[in-house]
């Protein structure tokens, strides 16, 4: 079965492999220019770029803090009919 292209559409725009949106953080370094900053948005970089490595990106971050606010579903269903017909 061949895959199509259109499923390639929506992949996040990387920069030698650091999502576009991490590069960002740069701008508070030229806002507050020292070298200080700059290690701690380098830093910032490097700890997301360690989790994207083990399957944790930016994406799936987000998803997870998401879901633990909104928490378990809850089904329309009384519970005896849960409990008995599901």
């Amino acid at each position: 079965m061949k895959v199509s292209l259109w499923r390639d559409a929506s992949r996040p725009l990387t920069i030698y492999g650091i999502p576009a949106l991490l590069l960002t953080i740069y701008f508070a370094w030229f806002r507050w220019p020292s070298l200080m900053t700059l290690y701690i948005c380098t830093a910032i970089i490097i700890v997301f770029k360690i989790l994207a490595y083990f399957g944790y990106t930016l994406t799936v971050l987000t998803q997870r803090v998401i879901h633990l606010m909104r928490g378990n579903p809850i089904t329309g269903r009384p519970w005896w009919y849960r409990k008995f017909f599901e």
